[in-house]
């Protein structure tokens, strides 16, 4: 299910052409057009998403929307 929130988040993401997770690793590999976007804006919507990317932390009231499998922890929530 985390693979599937992230990866539609991006879909999303103007400028951004395709994004794939490794749930194992928790990296996120992402395509975009380096012209139009940054690698900050990718990261401000995975935490608009309810996710950390990096250093950027999680925004708090989207990562509490999030089903209790794609937070910290997961299956043992």
């Amino acid at each position: 299910m985390c693979k599937a929130t992230i990866e539609k988040a991006m879909a999303y993401e103007k400028d951004i052409i395709s994004s794939s997770l490794d749930v194992e690793t928790a990296e996120l590999t992402v395509k975009y057009k380096l012209a139009k976007t940054t690698p900050e804006k990718i990261r401000n919507a995975i935490s608009a998403a309810g996710y950390g990317a990096d250093y950027v932390k999680a925004n708090k009231k989207a990562y509490n929307n999030l089903p209790n499998c794609c937070k910290i922890g997961g299956m043992d929530h």
